[in-house]
């Protein structure tokens, strides 16, 4: 599963211009220290919005080396002039990724080895102790608070 890495304020600009089938932006000098540091092959990423007037394309980073960033493109890419403006930017599918606290089960007996997950890590909290527990598989659950 994808973790969403993020900093704040990251804005630079592209150093040089980018086509269509580019997968690295090389942003100005000093530009990469902005953004969250992300290993090529790990589950670390980010997205990028990169902005020329009224041409925007969404683009995934999933590595960062110095001012480099390789990203993954949308299935329509635009090309990009140099001064293009890149920005890491909270989006929609970023946001669903994350549980929404209003939706929870309470249960009364503890969780751990008897309850199955409704989905994938669900979160429940066992009223008797005030204990939330996120399910990590099967029947498997891990306190989060006590």
């Amino acid at each position: 599963m994808a973790t969403y890495k993020f900093t704040n304020n990251a804005i630079s600009t592209l150093e040089s211009a980018i086509g269509t089938s580019d997968v690295t932006l090389n942003l100005a000098t000093g530009g990469g220290a902005l953004f969250p540091s992300v290993s090529a092959g790990d589950s670390n990423q980010f997205y990028v919005l990169v902005i020329e007037g009224s041409t925007e394309e969404w683009m995934l980073c999933t590595s960062r080396s110095g001012d480099a960033l390789t990203v993954t493109r949308a299935s329509s890419p635009y090309s990009f002039s140099a001064g293009a403006v890149v920005a890491l930017r909270l989006n929609a599918t970023i946001l669903d990724t994350f549980l929404q606290k209003g939706v929870y089960r309470e249960v009364t007996s503890l969780p751990d080895g008897s309850l199955a997950a409704n989905y994938s890590g669900e979160e429940v909290l066992y009223t008797v102790t005030n204990v939330w527990y996120k399910n990590t598989s099967g029947t498997e659950w891990k306190a989060m608070s006590s």
